[in-house]
């Protein structure tokens, strides 16, 4: 899979440059988007649970999953081929998976794998959306991507294929990666199923749709210059955004699509009613410092979000939402992969009141190693070596509003001996013999309503800094200074 990590990579950087988002802090009160009142939404972000790896054959696709008939779920993991996994839960994906979908034959369009980007109840059956490749030479950068369409009546474990639905204006080319593919599908519940794919050769996110009466191949249609009817099967598309980190769901609150894409600073929210134009929320929903691809690195690493239901698996969202990523920790390689999910919690108001966007900061503790963690990242080894001890407010997601804020870093000693997480102010870590693991987030300078205190605290017996929004540390250790003001919910 070299040659996806590849084009991520560089899309990722153009999408940063580009600057989609909108300038941190900027009240958009705008209803331009078919009525809705971006800016009023607030989204705070929970704590992550690492719920497979470390491994280099998992988390390859959009994580997709259904529910079952006896209230238990099957979600999908991919790499290559497509494994069916059972949990009693949602957000209970840690069992072994069965293979369901695997490479086609020599020559095929899926000859190189299959890769369940979207599973969706059609009734009795559930369709599948499925990302094809052929004609991979990953060492040299080079694959080519389709979508195809199959269906199931068992839940997902046996599938049958109905060919491709969507594919490029391109051919395989040599050390180049071509073809269309990496699609999330939903209903548009306006009569029409929506994919949004990306688009190789020039990195675009494009837009096809087909009738949910008769989604089969050939009835899929592309958006161009205004209109929808450009053939799935090797017509051309307005490109509408740039297409690395995509994916859809719809909002059943107000009825909008809400696609994922890079940001500056993060992971951001877009949000569209007309299927094409597409509205970016102010913060990111998520905060991520610039990756890299080639492992190991310093940096960590998220790829193929997506949005999903946190009460039925599904992409129609409620207010309660789960998260759903591939991560490499900061110096982790290929084979250090995890499976991440996060609670995100959405509110809406009549007007914008307060910062839009937060994510929790938490509060683990490994007592084999003395080691407090107060991190707003994934903490492998969550629930077994570490676990989940406190939950010291919400950190902003960008330096949101007029008033200022002191960005605050996640970091690790170099020092011999057990790990010393520590959260300090920007410069504070790499000047002082700590690692800089990544950025937390964001502070305020200032008290105000519906803010908490944070400080940095420190257990002389442990060695260990943790944060703590109590002046006495909770008893667990002694106060070493305050480092802002964080959201209390």
């Amino acid at each position: 899979m070299l040659a996806r990590f590849c084009y991520a990579l560089v899309l990722g950087l153009l999408l940063a440059s580009a600057g989609l988002g909108c300038p941190a802090g900027a009240a958009d009160t705008s209803t331009d988007n078919g009525g809705i009142c971006v800016a009023c939404i607030g989204i705070r972000v929970g704590p992550p649970r690492v719920v497979r790896g470390p491994a280099a054959d998992i988390a390859d696709n959009r994580f997709t999953e259904i529910e079952l008939p006896n209230g238990t779920f099957r979600g999908f993991d991919a790499h290559g081929e497509t494994r069916a996994i059972d949990g009693k839960h949602a957000w209970d994906m840690g069992a072994s998976g069965r293979v369901v979908l695997g490479p086609g034959a020599s020559g095929s369009f899926d000859s190189c794998g299959q890769w369940l980007n979207h599973a969706e109840r059609a009734g009795a059956a559930t369709l599948g959306f499925i990302h094809a490749e052929t004609a991979c030479n990953y060492a040299a950068g080079q694959t080519h991507k389709s979508m195809a369409l199959a269906t199931s009546n068992d839940d997902g474990l046996t599938w049958r294929p109905l060919g491709q639905i969507i594919t490029g204006t391109d051919s395989p080319t040599p050390g180049r990666n071509t073809g269309e593919g990496d699609c999330t599908a939903v209903d548009g519940h306006d009569g029409y199923y929506y994919a949004y794919c990306f688009r190789a050769r020039d990195g675009s996110l494009i837009a096809a749709r087909a009738p949910v009466s008769d989604p089969a191949p050939g009835n899929w249609q592309k958006y161009l210059n205004g209109k929808w009817d450009q053939p799935g099967l090797g017509g051309n598309a307005t490109r509408l955004a740039n297409g690395a980190g995509a994916s859809v769901a719809r909002w059943t609150t107000t009825g909008d699509l809400v696609l994922t894409g890079w940001v500056p600073g993060g992971l951001g929210l877009f949000l569209t009613r007309d299927h094409v134009s597409l509205k970016p929320m102010p913060a990111p929903l998520l905060v991520a410092d610039p990756g890299n691809w080639r492992r190991p690195a310093a940096s960590e690493l998220i790829a193929y979000p997506v949005l999903l239901n946190a009460r039925d698996g599904s992409n129609q969202l409620s207010d309660s939402w789960m998260l759903v990523y591939a991560y490499w920790p900061p110096g982790g390689g290929h084979a250090d992969k995890y499976l991440v999910f996060r609670d995100v919690t959405v509110t809406t108001a009549a007007a914008a009141t307060g910062p839009q966007t937060g994510v929790l900061l938490a509060r683990w503790y490994n007592p084999a190693l003395h080691d407090r963690w107060s991190t707003t990242g994934p903490v492998p080894g969550n629930d077994t070596a570490y676990r989940l001890e406190g939950r010291s407010g919400y950190l902003l997601t960008a330096a949101q509003g007029p008033v200022p804020t002191t960005e605050l870093e996640d970091c690790v000693s170099n020092r011999p001996g057990h790990p010393d997480h520590l959260l300090a102010e920007k410069g504070f870590c790499e000047a002082h013999a700590y690692q800089r693991l990544r950025t937390a987030g964001w502070v305020y300078t200032q008290a105000g309503p519906g803010m908490i205190s944070l400080y940095r605290c420190y257990n002389a017996k442990e060695q260990s800094h943790f944060a703590s929004n109590a002046p006495d540390c909770e008893q667990l250790g002694e106060r070493e200074q305050l480092l802002g003001y964080a959201l209390s919910q």
